[in-house]
This record gives C-alpha cells, structure tokens and sequence, in this order.
C-alpha cells in the first residue's frame, strides 16, 4: 500500500508556513496576571483554541496581507461523528490529504509564570482513538504547531513560531511499537503496561496475567514516541 512521501510532507509545510510568525489575537493575557498561571494551564488553553480556530485562520490576522495568505492555508474542519469530541482526523486539506493537529507549548523564560518546581512534560498526545486502522497511509499527516506566548503592549498573546509536519502511519507504528517492546499489550481499545508490582514477573520471563497489566497512562504523548523526526522538532523547542 501506497504511504505518504517526503515531497507531500515536503509540500504541506510549505502550504502551512504561513502560520509561522502568526499572533493569534483571539486570546490575550495581561501580563500582570501572568504568575497566576502554570504553563501547563496556559498549554491547554492555547491548545484547545487553536484547535477550534484554525479552520477560519485567515480571520485571525488583523493585517490584509497576513489574511490574504492565510486564506490559501486550505485546512476545513473535517466532518465528525454526531456525539464524538475527539473524532479523527482534525482537517481536511483542499489537497484531499487529512491532518491531525497537535499543539507543542514553549515556554517563554521571560514570563512571569507561576513555575512548578519540576516541568511538568507536554501533555500533547496520539490518542488511543487513532488506531493504524483508522490511518490513510498515503493520505493522513501530523501538523505539529509550536505556541508560545509573547508581550506585545503589556498583553502577552498566542504566536505559532514553528510548525512541522509528519507521516501519521510512522508516528503511530513507532507508538505501538513502543507499547509492544514495553511489554504492553492491547485490552480492546485499551493501551495497557505492566504494571510497577508485575515488572520482577516479567523480567524472570514468568507468565503474567490480566491482573498484571494497568492503563498506560502516557500512552501516545508526542515526548515519547520514538520515531526520529517528531524526537528532533520536540528537542528543538525544549520539549526534550
């Protein structure tokens, strides 16, 4: 079966590099307000509106001649299941291939966030719900976008300063693939590890039973899929 090629993945970044630079004025912050914040809680905030308002992005810059590129974008919200909030995949693109969209928030070190003691790891995920049945190899891609928030006027906005695109089908054969080498298995529609009291069981090779295995709780976080090129756009904004 055909699979998704470097030059379409090639040319949907090129589609999207219009998002690069892009201040997403549907949200401010004052900066006053800031160290009320963890960074984790302005991620999900970020996220989640980006998500609803990249389908109309070339509503979202003020200056005409930002609007008029990113009309050219061609990302449409891709027709869901009535009831289902996490459907699959995110867009359509006027290409005809599907992208799904993850957000990588990068804190910005200049900000008066309330900071935890220790970072707490990107909570951006290929669920579970997106299985290798449920990929298009040649059709579907991952669009990461890279958010951090800037001050502009002692307001701090939402400003995508990357953005990346990958093989869907690669992502999610490195995801599982992380799952089986784990030692992990699937229980219906659900990820399941061996569990911390079951690990001596599995290292002396002795047979496990259902008892043993737990919800794996990180499944599918972007941190920890190991295929090479979504590693190297994570570590390079500090991710890892």
């Amino acid at each position: 079966m055909p699979e998704i090629s470097p030059e379409d993945l090639r040319d949907l970044r090129r589609e999207f590099e219009p998002l690069i630079g892009l201040k997403i004025d549907w949200l401010s912050i004052p900066h006053a307000a800031l160290p009320g914040f963890e960074p984790s809680q302005i991620a999900v905030i970020i996220n989640t509106l980006l998500d609803a308002a990249l389908p109309h992005i070339q509503l979202l810059a003020s200056d005409p001649e930002n609007r008029q590129k990113l009309a050219h974008v061609g990302l449409s919200k891709a027709p869901g299941q009535i009831g289902q909030r996490e459907a699959y995949p995110d867009y359509i693109h006027k290409s005809g291939k599907r992208v799904e969209l993850k957000g990588l928030f990068v804190d910005n070190a200049d900000l008066p966030l309330k900071r935890p003691p220790s970072r707490r790891e990107p909570s951006a995920r290929l669920k579970e719900n997106v299985r290798l049945e449920n990929v298009v190899p040649e059709n579907d891609a991952l669009l990461v976008a890279a958010v951090q928030l800037q001050e502009l006027d002692d307001r701090c906005y939402p400003v995508i300063i990357d953005i990346a695109v990958f093989s869907m089908i690669d992502c999610i054969r490195a995801r599982d693939r992380r799952l089986a080498e784990a030692g992990g298995v699937w229980r219906g529609e659900v990820p399941m590890v061996v569990s911390k009291r079951a690990e001596d069981k599995l290292r002396l090779g002795q047979a496990l039973t259902n008892r043993d295995y737990e919800k794996d709780t990180n499944f599918g976080k972007l941190k920890r899929i190991p295929y090479a090129p979504l590693q190297d756009f994570m570590r390079k904004h500090g991710a890892i």
